[in-house]
């Protein structure tokens, strides 16, 4: 009982000191630290094999990635090239349309295969001028881009590269697109949902007499029609995104692994973009560039991996097993359970991909022998995956807000009504329909 009490009260540490400031990874090892003391285990153990390896683990895998992501988003700054796309976005669609195309051009990224830990650094480029013609509220971005990449793209919409889609396909002897009608109403639900909240939530802000505002580090060029004269041609500058987009597509279909595809998609993508714009762009500015870059990377990296590390050392402790039995228990549909089974371990460990892996690992074969619909199951545990995966403590926010150079005070609350409230409610919305027959 004291080992499931040190749990949620060292998850509530790690929300709280994430939230007001303190440093990721000063939160999870004093988070950790509650864990031990609770669960009463070895205390060496557990910081070095659980959350040690845990960050350690994460940094091994997505560091390249992180790297490139930075890197593409710089070059494609220094370049002009995201100025460019924002210029034609918003003389095709307006700039009172800002927050439609911002969503709309992260959702394309990422069910292309675009990692959502890497969207914002080629999204943040383009969506400074987006924001700036709309002047809508910097602080809002992370919303933006949470419903376009971390929501309908990510676990509804059937045919998601998304890993958090991926994994359970593995475990339930079903596919990519499972229950594909169920998905695509509750991608529908959610996208509807997403934007009426932003435009709401942008105009309370404007009428409180918030405006755009550049961010700290933010180089940027004043929108006037002065300014368009040396602007690089949007065909031209649209290749780098094309090129992210139909990498990550042909690179997974080949079967290439998933991050790798990524890399390479957005080596490409930098590569066409310096050559391009090699003449217009001084050495200084290129060499401040890339190590811009590999520092920006270093940090959000740092600040994600130190939370993953949290979640290894919980799943080490015998109380984490307490969560999946209280889950498991619950009376009634067994859809409900997994459902709330799936809330509950991604809450935990704040990642969907992760929190998915150890819920198909530990009771995938428990609900299929209940006799569930394998197709719905899939559905409905991958729509819960990513709902409470996006507390404070997760990864993703994290960087984030470093990338876009805000504090959680404020930035994070559109994310959580975009990440967690809608989510809920098209999970719940899901079960329902799931009780209709529909797959």
């Amino acid at each position: 009982m004291l080992g499931t009490i040190g749990c949620i009260l060292a998850i509530a540490l790690l929300i709280i000191t994430v939230f007001k400031g303190l440093h990721p990874l000063i939160a999870g090892l004093l988070a950790t630290a509650v864990v031990i003391v609770c669960c009463q285990v070895p205390v060496w153990d557990t910081f070095l094999n659980g959350y040690s390896a845990g960050m350690t683990g994460f940094i091994k895998n997505y560091v390249i990635m992180f790297f490139m992501g930075a890197a593409f988003g710089e070059f494609m700054s220094l370049s002009g090239f995201a100025r460019s796309i924002a210029y034609k976005m918003i003389d095709i669609f307006g700039a009172k349309r800002g927050i439609l195309i911002i969503v709309a051009t992260t959702a394309i990224l990422t069910y292309s295969g675009v990692s959502v830990f890497v969207v914002i650094f080629a999204i943040y480029p383009i969506a400074l001028y987006v924001l700036q013609a709309g002047d809508i509220p910097r602080r809002l971005l992370p919303g933006m881009v949470n419903l376009g990449a971390g929501v309908f793209t990510m676990t509804m919409l059937p045919g998601s590269p998304a890993l958090t889609n991926v994994v359970p396909a593995n475990y339930l002897g079903t596919t990519i697109y499972a229950a594909p009608t169920l998905g695509i109403i509750l991608a529908i639900v959610a996208a509807v949902l997403g934007l009426v909240y932003l435009e709401w939530q942008a105009k309370v802000w404007k009428k409180n007499g918030e405006h755009f505002t550049p961010g700290s580090k933010d180089v940027m060029m004043p929108m006037s029609g002065e300014s368009r004269e040396d602007v690089p041609n949007f065909f031209v500058a649209f290749v780098p995104v094309a090129i992210i987009f139909v990498g990550n597509l042909v690179g997974t279909r080949m079967g290439l692994n998933a991050t790798f595809a990524v890399c390479i998609s957005l080596l490409l993508g930098i590569l066409y973009t310096a050559i391009l714009s090699w003449k217009n762009i001084s050495n200084a500015a290129k060499l401040e560039g890339i190590n811009k870059s590999a520092a920006n990377a270093l940090i959000s990296i740092t600040n994600s991996a130190a939370i993953v590390g949290f979640a290894g050392a919980v799943k080490m402790v015998p109380a984490f097993q307490n969560f999946l039995d209280f889950a498991t228990g619950i009376g009634g549909s067994p859809l409900l359970a997994a459902v709330i089974s799936m809330d509950i371990i991604c809450a935990i460990t704040a990642s969907s991909s992760g929190g998915i892996q150890i819920w198909c690992e530990l009771l995938g074969k428990h609900f299929l022998s209940m006799g569930v619909n394998a197709q719905q199951l899939h559905r409905l545990v991958t729509v819960a995956a990513g709902t409470l995966d996006s507390l404070p403590h997760a990864g993703p926010n994290l960087t984030f807000m470093t990338v876009c150079d805000l504090k959680f005070k404020e930035g994070y609350f559109p994310i959580f009504v975009i990440t967690c409230i809608i989510p809920m409610i098209c999970q719940f919305l899901g079960l329902a329909l799931a009780g209709l027959g529909i797959c």
